[in-house]
């Protein structure tokens, strides 16, 4: 494996030291060349190419920004294999192997990028700074490998942090926009070209990049909010004009109704790019037309065969349409197979939950719904769901042991379930101050308020009420 890595960076020698003595110690790299990309730098950067032979320093007169810096260093690689990287990281010692190895496996790859400790997206993992360490980064990688071997996720875009692609994938689509300046977005914008000329991107679950987070930032001492805020104003401005670039910009804001309109438009000016099929999907979805909605979705998942979140949304289209245990299954598998975001799987398996009730599935419902709360057991908004659902069953019991941990996760709208629980158990006292808690806590919540005045109602006059179950919070 022939790997140039390009690492811009302005001063933070001591960081841009650190990431150098991780990648020449990477596994079955051949040959490796280290392109420091020094952005008018004032402390001892220019001297880091005395630190190992495959480092080499090109110093810019000025400080031109991270793209301009990444391009400098595309035009000056000997190899095949180019790895754009954030010079205050760290790589596990396997890094670049898997990167290669997952960027080979699966054709039509356009950028392969680890996780890491701080990054924006699904790539994240929430382990802290502990893999500043060495040691630590490789037991990181021994612990991904046990639990992701050769596992990927196809995403839509990626962060910037780190990156591996082939000089063809380069030369396709072009430098990075040097626009952008110090940085953001560039990464966005580069990201999209690629997926216009139809190339997949991937996060590749069992490799690892430790992430400082911001260091060039903090160094020049610019507002990060100012700064997001002005770049994204330009990448807007850039692609307002073209339908792929206005239907995304639809999708941030939102508007699923005119994102899968352009979207019908960029397919046909970008016969290529995958996410029409995405956007198309889901403005059909919300529209209620879930024939035309699974086709887009089986069509998007042709060209991104790992996109867990398309592969849950077709299963549960197809619980909506009749197919309730073929579509469970569906969702198990997917669930075992894809790496799926956790509160991704929770919603998706609460909503088959409440569809095989409403099927009369009971007790399949309540595998989903005990599953999502196994997969997401800090979220009070599942256990609220399937208290709700064992209360409809009359597992009263079953239903107050839920609902208590709901309230436990802070989850309001969970205190007038209880409180419907024990008015059932002819504890009107207790009821009482679960309705009351819960309009204190939500206090505009109508389903809280009606409850509470039913309650009232019935503790002066004891008359035979029904309430209404809650569950989302308004």
């Amino acid at each position: 494996m022939q790997v140039s890595a390009i690492i811009p960076c302005h001063n933070s020698v001591e960081l841009t030291r650190a990431c150098i003595r991780s990648l020449v110690v990477q596994t079955a790299v051949t040959e490796l060349e280290i392109l420091v990309v020094d952005n008018a730098s004032t402390d001892d950067t220019r001297n880091l190419a005395a630190l190992h032979p495959a480092v080499r320093v090109i110093s810019l007169p000025e400080n031109r920004g991270f793209a301009a810096g990444v391009n400098t260093g595309l035009h000056a690689a000997r190899f095949p294999l180019l790895l754009i990287l954030n010079n205050d990281t760290q790589a596990a010692p396997n890094l670049l192997e898997r990167l290669e190895a997952a960027r080979r496996r699966h054709p039509g790859t356009g950028f392969v990028a680890p996780v890491s400790n701080h990054v924006k997206g699904e790539a994240r993992v929430m382990i802290g700074s502990v893999g500043r360490d060495p040691i630590e980064r490789a037991a990181i990688a021994q612990q991904l490998a046990a639990a992701h071997r050769d596992q990927v996720q196809d995403v839509r875009t990626l962060a910037g942090l780190c990156l591996l692609l082939h000089r063809d994938t380069w030369q396709r689509i072009g430098d990075l926009d040097e626009r952008f300046g110090h940085g953001n977005f560039e990464d966005d914008d580069w990201c999209l070209r690629a997926r216009l000329h139809g190339y997949r991107l991937l996060i590749v679950r069992d490799a690892f990049l430790h992430h400082e987070g911001h260091a060039t930032f903090k160094a020049l001492g610019l507002d990060l909010p100012t700064e997001l805020r002005r770049r994204r104003a330009q990448f807007e401005a850039r692609w307002r004009d073209d339908p792929a670039g206005a239907a995304l910009l639809a999708e941030w804001r939102g508007d699923t109704v005119a994102a899968g309109m352009l979207a019908q438009q960029a397919a046909r000016a970008w016969p290529c790019w995958p996410d029409a099929d995405w956007l198309q999907a889901i403005a059909a979805s919300n529209r209620g037309d879930h024939e035309r909605a699974s086709d887009y979705f089986r069509a998007f998942l042709q060209q991104c065969p790992h996109h867990g979140e398309a592969a849950l949304r077709l299963g549960e289209l197809d619980l909506r349409r009749q197919e309730p245990l073929a579509a469970v299954r569906a969702v198990l598998a997917t669930l075992q197979r894809e790496f799926v975001d956790a509160s991704v799987a929770t919603t998706t398996l609460a909503r088959c939950g409440e569809q095989l009730q409403l099927r009369g599935r009971e007790d399949a419902a309540f595998e989903c719904l005990e599953l999502a709360t196994a997969i997401s057991p800090d979220d009070g908004q599942a256990h609220n769901r399937l208290g709700v659902a064992l209360l409809q069953a009359g597992r009263t019991d079953e239903a107050i042991t839920a609902l208590t941990r709901a309230t436990a996760l802070d989850f309001p709208l969970a205190d007038t379930n209880l409180g419907i629980c024990w008015f059932q158990r002819q504890d009107r006292a207790r009821a009482l101050t679960h309705f009351e808690a819960a309009v204190a806590r939500l206090p505009d919540d109508p389903t809280a308020r009606q409850n509470l005045e039913r309650c009232r109602a019935a503790v002066a006059a004891t008359p035979r009420l029904t309430f209404q179950t809650g569950n989302a919070s308004s």
